[in-house]
């Protein structure tokens, strides 16, 4: 009975060993503050939408045994300030995730936003406020979005009566 226990313990160990060396590398996790990284809203209003943008958060990078990037999470906190026609108006502070997933070949195949897309306080009293999920990687040459691809779009025609040219 001893030797099969000892046996049993042995074979524990050595797969704990093997199986480490074939483990994925340990996440680096790599917090930021970034201000006034600007961007321009297109096509959503009849004007462009000049944005300019406040995140902290924290960036997770996963990786394979060989040491390949597979994924990038993101956590972070976000306020962004849109500006057009003379008019400019502030969002509240909101938090969402973002995933970058890779292929074998590292190759980016989604960048996935989930949670809040933003909130705004408008100047008439109410709210804009979308949330969802945006898939990034399908929206080729777009770095700022308003409204998910799924998810609650929000008041679009009130956010850009807020930025409107009153004449």
């Amino acid at each position: 009975m001893r030797r099969i226990v000892f046996v049993f313990l042995l074979s524990l160990a050595a797969a704990g060993i093997f199986a480490n060396s074939a483990a994925a590398r340990k996440p680096v996790i790599t917090p930021f503050s970034l201000t006034g990284i600007p961007a321009t809203l297109s096509g959503v209003c009849s004007f462009d939408v000049s944005v300019s943008s406040d995140l902290t958060g924290t960036e997770i990078d996963y990786f394979d045994q060989s040491g390949a990037l597979t994924r990038v999470y993101v956590h972070q906190v976000e306020q962004d300030t849109f500006s057009a026609n003379g008019k400019s108006i502030t969002g509240l502070p909101f938090t969402f995730t973002l995933e970058v997933l890779f292929d074998s070949s590292g190759n980016v195949t989604h960048i996935y936003a989930s949670g809040l897309v933003e909130t705004i306080l408008l100047p008439d009293g109410t709210f804009f406020v979308s949330a969802g999920r945006v898939d990034f990687a399908a929206r080729p040459g777009v770095s700022f979005v308003i409204s998910p691809d799924e998810g609650n779009p929000g008041n679009v025609a009130a956010f850009c009566g807020a930025l409107e040219d009153p004449s």
